[in-house]
């Protein structure tokens, strides 16, 4: 395969970063954020929580240092953000995961400003993506949205590729058109993968059209984006954790279209909290409905995906087994339940879910979005789950995870 994120600006954007984390401010701000932090949760945090907040933090900074990276909106550039740390091409990247980011997706950023006009040249490689977004977003927390074009929604010609074009005007009848508004800052663009072992992110290239307005940022500018924006943000991802952690244990919330409340405005949402004891088991029974990307993850407390390239801690509608009345149910346990559909928790006590349906049908099938809960434990579960469950023995399970791991390791491959 080719991987289209191996690319020249993306080895620069990561070099950047590097020298960014060595800065004085950056420094600073990351004392300060693990100190907001600490004092908003106070004593709510659960204990074997505590150990995990400064790698939250590190996580947390990195992710706005890869956006002050992509800021450049005169002379821009995709970056990729979100990912577990790896290394490649002779240098090590950090992780930078943070706020329900999800497993499937390959997230990438380019500055976009009002009054510039802009060309995406995308094109498909291998398999397409189970759904592509791409958002114009207001601010650097990616939560406020100007405008989504989804892939279903472009122009794509026989040979897999597309032009889409971004200015402050109207579409006026053009095709693949983005309108920008006065407080934009980042084109967003997620790509998600149902299938991770086939489906490759899409080759994308953005261009300014027309004369640049200022010469590009250094690296002085992006650190001053980067230790600003990640204060000034602290309280938009602070409130997306107490969402969650402010809600009972064992509990799911019914699905509901995602309508102003961060992330992608297109898609439907359901999220369950939850503590589990070394014998309890969580089983999440949902209706996949037609859409075209449907998928379940578990975060750890402080809303930061779980270990998903090490562990099985999420699940896409392709990734799953399917029941024979069309549902999925999915076990979430500290240990192995046997189960094929397990959600592994990597022995945490505490975690989050979050379960999306993207490119969802006008008339979503079997009823539409729905998702159950029913808890459980271990020595219950043949009782509780229909006879037609697929279970795994030690060897089938250690194929399930090779099989995942090899599939991972194509978002990394040089």
């Amino acid at each position: 395969m080719t991987n289209p994120i191996a690319n020249a600006g993306q080895f620069a954007a990561e070099a950047d970063v590097a020298a960014m984390l060595g800065d004085e401010r950056i420094k600073n701000a990351r004392m300060m954020v693990e100190r907001l932090f600490v004092m908003g949760f106070g004593d709510r945090i659960p204990e074997p929580e505590r150990p995990l907040l400064g790698a939250f933090c590190d996580e947390y900074v990195n992710n706005w240092l890869f956006k002050a990276a992509a800021s450049d909106a005169q002379h821009p550039r995709f970056v990729r953000d979100f990912m577990p740390g790896y290394s490649w091409h002779g240098h090590d990247v950090p992780a930078a995961r943070t706020g329900g980011d999800n497993p499937d997706n390959c997230y990438r950023l380019a500055g976009i400003a009002h009054g510039t006009s802009y060309r995406i040249r995308g094109r498909i490689l291998d398999a397409k993506p189970a759904n592509v977004s791409l958002t114009l977003t207001a601010n650097y927390g990616t939560s406020r949205t100007v405008q989504t074009i989804e892939d279903h929604q472009l122009e794509i010609d026989g040979n897999g590729e597309f032009v889409v074009t971004i200015d402050d005007q109207p579409a006026n009848g053009r095709a693949n058109h983005m309108t920008t508004a006065p407080e934009v800052k980042f084109l967003f663009v997620r790509d998600s993968m149902m299938d991770w072992a086939t489906e490759t992110p899409l080759d994308l290239q953005i261009e300014r059209i027309g004369a640049a307005k200022a010469d590009p940022i250094g690296l002085d500018e992006m650190a001053a984006r980067g230790a600003f924006r990640l204060l000034d943000d602290f309280h938009l991802y602070f409130w997306f954790q107490n969402v969650w952690s402010g809600r009972n244990w064992n509990t799911l919330q019914p699905p509901a279209q995602n309508r102003g409340t961060g992330g992608l405005v297109t898609q439907g949402l359901s999220h369950g909290t939850f503590r589990l004891g070394e014998d309890d088991v969580a089983i999440l029974d949902y209706n996949p409905a037609g859409a075209g990307y449907v998928a379940v993850q578990l975060t750890e407390w402080l809303y930061r995906s779980l270990d998903y390239h090490e562990i099985q801690s999420s699940l896409t509608g392709t990734q799953s087994v399917v029941d024979g009345d069309g549902r999925i149910r999915l076990v979430i346990a500290r240990r192995d339940p046997g189960v094929a559909n397990w959600l592994d928790t990597g022995g945490a006590e505490n975690v989050f879910m979050i379960l999306r349906w993207q490119n969802i049908p006008a008339n979503p099938l079997n009823g539409g979005l729905d998702a159950r809960l029913t808890m459980s434990t271990q020595d219950r579960l043949k009782r509780d789950l229909p006879g037609d469950t697929r279970w795994f023995d030690a060897a089938q399970r250690k194929a399930q995870r090779d099989a995942r791991l090899a599939a991972y390791a194509r978002r990394i491959t040089e």
